[in-house]
């Protein structure tokens, strides 16, 4: 079954390209390449609506109504409050939105990152008559930062006010959608417990786990090893990701057995921080920016340390398609698709001494790394963009056409034992980590 798809993303390129951008991209591409007519909305920087091209696909870019961009390293601490108060629900942007979506005349609505559109977003696609698949990549239905997390305080234990406010249109209005798609049990797990997806706690939405998806590509073999074990880690160099931690573990480990190369990039002063902590370390290396077929491959093992409960990091699969396993964090998402001693290691705790006893038991008794790397570029199928779009294609036919989700589109997610089922329980509970 053929259908016309618009895929609606807060950034796409040549505008914003993370994770769930790049991830976005390559299912657009992998959909169309399955004959199904596809576009995408997204946000404009500029104060005019535009079109575009991107790998061929049409994409429609509309000026943000707010009071401020809020990618890029420009975002005045004093607008921000004004900024989430609009984005509750922004009816200037439902209309520009549904004015797209009457001239694209799309079949099924498939929604992913949207600050900026608001969860007016689904009321625009719903009031035209066209169903809308959601697929969560944070949590931006709870949590008007996206990230249930606080500077200085950690992961949310119960939604604070602010979040009860601001959120609340988007969880009121999240029966819209007539199916969901997260990243991970975790994350989910977190959102409905804040109160976001009630129909999902009662049964009535269905929700998918469908995670991540990879190049349709061989990636060049891992360098032979040598004695010390290389550790890796890649990502943005800020608080959340817990690589203070690690820097603190490598310091109780024999420099001349291990060793840590450093990849990604971040604002100037966490960045100096870190190279702060790990002064006179000569075995630890900062790169900055670097591809991740010139990382990946001169890694033993790539270290996850987050203390942020992350829903779902794409550098996890990335990392096995090169035959590289993970050591991770106990918080988040990767913890439920780990294999210990087969596809990578959990830390029994987030804190410096949890990764340095697991890093110092892999120096003692050792491991077999080849073997790992072979289940891990085997596991790795698992993520397959080739895979992952069959996914999501069965997910959005069954929308478009109103049918039941089948099997196969994903696991199913299933309240957790003891979770309320009432339709607002925000004020009530607590996450627990």
């Amino acid at each position: 079954m053929v259908v016309r798809i618009t895929f609606v993303n807060g950034l796409y390129p040549p505008h914003g390209a993370a994770g769930a951008e790049n991830s976005l991209r390559m299912l657009a591409g992998s959909l169309a390449a399955r004959g199904h007519s596809c576009s995408v909305v997204t946000l404009n920087p500029g104060p005019m609506p535009a079109e575009g091209e991107v790998d061929g696909i049409v994409v429609d870019y509309l000026p943000l109504a707010n009071v401020l961009w809020p990618h890029g390293p420009r975002r005045p601490r004093a607008l921000r409050p004004m900024f989430q108060f609009f984005d509750a629900f922004n009816p200037v942007m439902q209309r520009r939105l549904a004015g797209v979506l009457a001239t694209r005349r799309p079949d099924v609505v498939h929604c992913h990152n949207l600050q900026g559109f608001s969860a007016a977003a689904w009321v625009a696609a719903v009031r035209l008559g066209v169903p809308v698949v959601q697929t969560l990549h944070d949590y931006y239905v709870g949590c008007p930062r996206s990230a249930m997390w606080r500077p200085g305080d950690g992961n949310c234990t119960r939604p604070c006010v602010e979040c009860r406010i601001v959120s609340l249109p988007r969880r009121r209005l999240s029966n819209l959608p007539a199916a969901v798609t997260a990243v991970s049990h975790r994350m989910f797990d977190r959102l409905a417990l804040a109160g976001a997806f009630p129909d999902a706690v009662t049964g009535v939405q269905p929700v998918r786990i469908i995670r991540g998806n990879n190049p349709s590509r061989s990636p060049p073999d891992p360098a032979p090893t040598d004695v010390r074990l290389r550790l890796g880690f890649m990502g943005r160099l800020e608080p959340t990701k817990g690589l203070e931690l690690l820097l603190d573990a490598m310091r109780g480990l024999p420099e001349e057995q291990v060793q840590l190369t450093i990849a990604g990039s971040g604002r100037p002063d966490d960045v100096a921080r870190l190279r702060a902590r790990a002064d006179g370390c000569a075995n630890i290396m900062f790169l900055g920016h670097v591809r991740p077929d010139d990382f990946f491959p001169n890694l033993d093992l790539l270290v996850v340390p987050s203390v942020w409960e992350d829903p779902f990091p794409r550098v996890f699969h990335e990392a096995l398609a090169y035959g590289v396993p993970s050591l991770v964090s106990p918080l988040g998402g990767l913890p439920e698709v780990i294999r210990p001693g087969q596809t990578g290691f959990v830390a029994r705790a987030a804190d410096a001494p949890a990764l340095r006893e697991a890093l110092a038991a892999l120096l003692d008794k050792g491991w077999d790394r080849a073997g790992m790397r072979t289940r891990c570029r085997d596991t790795a199928t698992a993520y397959d963009a080739i895979r992952i779009a069959g996914q999501y294609e069965a997910v959005l036919q069954a929308a478009a056409s109103r049918r039941p989700i089948p099997a196969g589109a994903g696991e199913v997610w299933r309240p957790p034992p003891g979770m309320p089922h009432a339709r607002d329980i925000a004020d009530e509970v607590r996450y627990g980590t």
